[in-house]
């Protein structure tokens, strides 16, 4: 937040409980009492998050299901168009800031969800862990497709650098833990093209129409179905899934 709140409401249209990363306070400022806010307009708690902390990461999972007893979704979203907006030239000092808190943060983030969702699978579903990936052209695609310039920010080779991290990492997490019985992998990967991408409201209304389907037919995903990257608009097919019953 704040450039997360048109995604945070998308997904509390859908009829989702939210909380999302906030930016860290300054110390002395109240940052103990600002570490969980909700925002009244639209019921998203706002849960402060130092990207580099592992510490933080797990205060963020226990944050959110003090607000909502429970945590039964993440959804991890590199946003590399935005990334690109913001990003310096690069330089030895970007190198190092890009790792720091566009590399390591998601990793151990994703890891705390997934150690999160073992200890607490009691109800006989899996929880959805979602990597969410959107996508910006790089310097490189400048020369490949010159038609798509002008079209999104370029990423710099340090940001586009770091996607390639988050799409390698959210690969084979998907890999070794999609047979996993607590957990359901996402992967969903997508450019500005696209209506449904372009609109950070609508992304996230059909991320959680699309996991809502999930949950009512009690879907599993094999380790195969996780590894596919989906389309957003994409609808939940049928196959490559474990059965499990209901609630």
């Amino acid at each position: 937040m704040p450039a997360g709140s048109k995604f945070a409401d998308g997904l509390a249209l859908s009829g989702r409980n939210v909380a999302v990363t906030g930016p860290e306070q300054d110390s002395g400022s109240g940052a103990q009492d600002a570490s969980r806010q909700l925002d009244t307009a639209s019921g998203t708690y706002v849960i402060e998050w130092h990207r580099t902390s592992p510490v933080s990461s797990r205060s963020l999972i226990l944050g959110t299901e003090a607000a909502f007893d429970a945590m039964d979704e993440a959804v991890l979203y590199f946003d590399e168009e935005w990334y690109a907006s913001l990003a310096a030239a690069p330089s030895v000092e970007e190198c190092l800031r890009c790792c720091d808190e566009l590399i390591f943060p998601y990793q151990c983030l994703a890891l705390e969800v997934l150690s999160r969702f073992e200890k607490k699978n009691t109800s006989g579903l899996p929880g959805n862990l979602v990597f969410l990936l959107k996508e910006s052209p790089c310097i490189a695609d400048t020369l490949r497709s010159p038609a798509r310039n002008g079209v999104s920010a370029i990423a710099s080779p340090v940001i586009a650098a770091a996607a390639a991290a988050f799409t390698a990492f959210a690969e084979n997490i998907a890999v070794q833990y999609g047979n996993q019985s607590f957990v359901n992998i996402l992967l969903v990967r997508g450019d500005r093209s696209t209506d449904i991408v372009a609109s950070d409201v609508e992304l996230a209304k059909w991320l959680g129409s699309y996991l809502q389907a999930v949950e009512d037919n009690a879907q599993k995903f094999s380790a195969k179905k996780s590894l596919g990257w989906l389309k957003p608009g994409a609808k939940p097919s049928s196959g490559n899934f474990f059965s499990f019953g209901k609630r």
